[in-house]
């Protein structure tokens, strides 16, 4: 036999679920404690601190019944039973309680035989989750009700909880379990369930309350809405579980109820309202003087908030329908309006551009004169003989630069002369003469070290705007040139020279050299306005580093902080401007195909120009762009290749309808407050009427110093509390005396 293999063991293991449903069965019973005689018992139900629950049927009308045993013998099965029994009696016939049938008093164990509720207790619906807020008021509304039935036939239930509800066939709840329940006028103790039970409750020699069973309806209705009963926390159950008796578990409990947050999952379930949250709030509030003062009060709660939520729909139609028709008009009043001021808006727009437009124009027919009466002052100059002669020496000793004093002399006499002729602003900073080979001959204001030098790559000698090699020969102008702007030294001061060729008159074909004369910008397009306007002089040529669109002039250029920098107006400004002196060329030149292709809207106005020294206004410039050309002789054109800019703030022009604008708003907002305040008076009256809400009505009542009806002040006095309930009460408590 040893030498036999081991058999295997074939045993399957069983896993946590099955060991629990194997648990499970192994727990209930397959025979009731004792037959009832009439009835048949079937299925075992359930147990509980005092017994076990089986459901029989009546053998003689077939009715489904549910028998308790009070299964652990002895006196306390009498007292508890006798208890229950006693309590059940009082309310006989009571819709809202699970109903006694029979009393089994000598039977061993003793029993009674109640009503079989075929959906269970209301513990096994909340176990699957929270209830529909209003699924979960229509129960609670009938607990409530059942509850206050109790209370007004003088008997406190002490320990009313989920699994103590149970749901009939329609799914209605029913009390039971009235086990620890007490009678109005009883003194003695009642504990009931953790996490259900009040606060005071807590203590063994508290006297029973009515509020008792206010805390444990708010804990029912918590449970509903969320799922879990109130404080229940894994921190909590684990201190009450790990004492090592009843009385500590006591002092516990109330220790975890008075240092725990208030419980506020239910406010952030979906649709749970502020009026059902109060509510619970207060049902729940950890003293008692702070909750309703009885069941009654809930329910008026209740209703109170179901008033609410049916007058709703009126008073939101009451009080929108007239808002609504308010905000209709004043809509229609701020389309019209802003129709209207959008219309002005643009004709004050137009005419303001229109106007600098013309003052563009002006300036710029001014500045072109300027520049030709600078070129003709040279001109002039450039056929006295003692210069004529000065060049012709200096250009047959190409390789002489000893300064001619002559010339000297007669070049400081010459802008000594003319620019008396001028203002201080825009007289001539520098004259100079160039010969032919691009040495300087003479300068005035005299800077030795700067005669005999090579200038010949200078744009005012060539004219070809480019002054970047400086050591290239070129030859010199031939008819009046604008130089490009430069940046003066040392005054830091952006410049132009203006200069002519000086011809032999024996000899026309090749020039002498030049003379030229330098001024700083900057006062130019000086230009004072019917408003706020200023004029900007823009240069179109490419400068000494290749950019287009140099400011040369503006209010604020020299008024930057730091060092100076040059400035530069937005391409999409510039190719606008490009534009603009395109269709004035065309124009000029009477090409007709070629003016007309230029839209008539592209005439240099700008409704929206962005100032690049303005950059803290924004795009609140109103501009007109005019092309600087100079006309000279019999029709011949010259263009400067500069562009006068007048423009003028935009929220200054507008400013007049913005005011205008602000004070509609505030005449409107002000009737628009006036018939809301008139509205809200209304609306006041109305509600104290329909009694939306007892504070709320109380409060109004006394603000218009209302007297207040007979149930408003029964309402004030009792809180809700049911006169019929209070003389039940007392009857009863009278009988139990007697």
């Amino acid at each position: 036999m040893s030498d036999l293999p081991p058999i295997p063991d074939l045993t399957p293991a069983m896993g946590p679920d099955d060991r629990s449903q194997s648990q499970d069965l192994s727990l209930r019973r397959l025979r009731p404690p004792l037959h009832v005689p009439g009835y048949e018992q079937e299925l075992f139900i359930g147990r509980g601190a005092f017994g076990e629950v089986w459901s029989a049927v009546d053998s003689n009308s077939g009715r489904r019944v549910a028998i308790k045993f009070y299964s652990r013998r002895g006196a306390l099965d009498w007292s508890n039973m006798a208890r229950e029994v006693e309590k059940l009696r009082f309310l006989f016939t009571d819709r809202y309680v699970v109903q006694l049938l029979a009393v089994g008093w000598d039977a061993n164990p003793p029993y009674f035989v109640m009503e079989y509720m075929p959906f269970g207790s209301l513990a096994d619906v909340t176990a699957q989750g929270p209830l529909p807020p209003e699924e979960a008021v229509r129960l609670f509304r009938e607990i409530a009700t059942g509850l206050a039935h109790a209370h007004g036939k003088g008997v406190l239930h002490c320990d009313l909880k989920p699994s103590n509800i149970m749901l009939d066939q329609d799914g209605r709840p029913r009390l039971a379990d009235f086990g620890q329940s007490r009678l109005s006028h009883e003194h003695m103790p009642s504990l009931g369930t953790f996490f259900y039970m009040a606060p005071e409750q807590a203590e063994p020699r508290a006297m029973p309350d009515v509020r008792w069973d206010v805390y444990a309806l708010g804990a029912i209705l918590y449970q509903m809405l969320t799922g879990k009963a109130p404080y229940q926390t894994e921190e909590g159950l684990a201190r009450l579980s790990s004492q090592d008796s009843i009385r500590n578990r006591l002092e516990a409990y109330s220790e975890h109820l008075k240092h725990s947050p208030k419980p506020n999952e239910h406010r952030h379930m979906p649709g749970v309202d502020a009026a059902l949250a109060a509510i619970v709030d207060r049902c729940l509030a950890a003293s008692p003087s702070r909750r309703y003062a009885n069941v009654q009060a809930v329910i008026d709660a209740l209703k109170q908030r179901d008033t609410r939520r049916s007058q709703r729909p009126l008073l939101l139609l009451g009080a929108l329908g007239p808002a609504f028709v308010v905000l209709i008009m004043a809509f229609i009043a701020v389309v019209i309006f802003r129709g209207v001021l959008s219309i002005s808006d643009q004709q004050i727009v137009d005419r303001t551009l229109e106007s600098n437009g013309f003052a563009a124009h002006m300036v710029a027919t001014r500045f072109g004169l300027e520049i030709d009466k600078r070129w003709r002052i040279l001109e002039g100059e450039t056929d006295d003989p003692n210069l004529q002669q000065a060049l012709q020496r200096a250009n047959d000793a190409p390789d002489s630069h000893q300064p001619d004093r002559a010339l000297q002399a007669w070049l400081e006499g010459r802008q000594k002369f003319w620019n008396a002729q001028f203002s201080d602003k825009t007289a001539a900073a520098y004259w100079f003469v160039v010969d032919r080979n691009g040495y300087l001959r003479a300068v005035s204001p005299l800077n030795a070290a700067l005669v005999g030098r090579y200038f010949g790559y200078r744009d005012y000698f060539h004219g070809l705007g480019d002054e970047r090699d400086q050591t290239a020969v070129r030859k010199p102008i031939r008819e009046p040139h604008r130089s490009n702007v430069f940046l003066s030294q040392p005054a830091n001061i952006l410049s132009v020279a203006f200069s002519v060729p000086i011809f032999d008159k024996a000899n026309p074909k090749e020039p002498l050299g030049v003379l030229a004369m330098e001024a700083d910008l900057g006062h130019f397009a000086e230009f004072v306005g019917a408003r706020n306007q200023f004029a900007s002089i823009v240069d179109l040529r490419p400068d000494e580093t290749g950019k287009r669109g140099l400011i040369a002039e503006h209010p604020r250029l020299y008024q930057q902080q730091g060092e100076f920098r040059r400035r530069y107006v937005a391409e999409p400004a510039l190719d606008e401007l490009e534009r603009v002196r395109a269709r004035q060329t065309a124009a000029f030149e009477k090409h007709a195909a070629d003016a007309e292709a230029v839209s008539e809207d592209e005439d240099g106005l700008f409704a929206s120009y962005r100032d690049p020294l303005l950059p803290q206004d924004g795009d609140n410039w109103l501009c007109a762009a005019e092309p600087v050309f100079i006309t000279r002789g019999q029709g011949d054109q010259y263009d400067s290749g500069w562009a006068i800019l007048v423009q003028e703030k935009r929220s200054e022009v507008l400013a007049p309808l913005q005011g205008l604008w602000r004070f509609m708003i505030i005449g409107g907002l002000l009737a628009l407050g006036l018939v809301v305040l008139i509205l809200t008076v209304l609306w006041g009256y109305v509600l104290i009427r329909l009694r939306a809400g007892d504070g709320v009505a109380r409060f109004l009542r006394r603000l218009a110093r209302l007297p207040e009806t007979p149930s408003q002040t029964l309402s004030a006095r009792t809180e809700g509390t049911s006169i019929l309930s209070e003389r039940t009460e007392e009857r009863l408590t009278g009988e139990t005396h007697g």
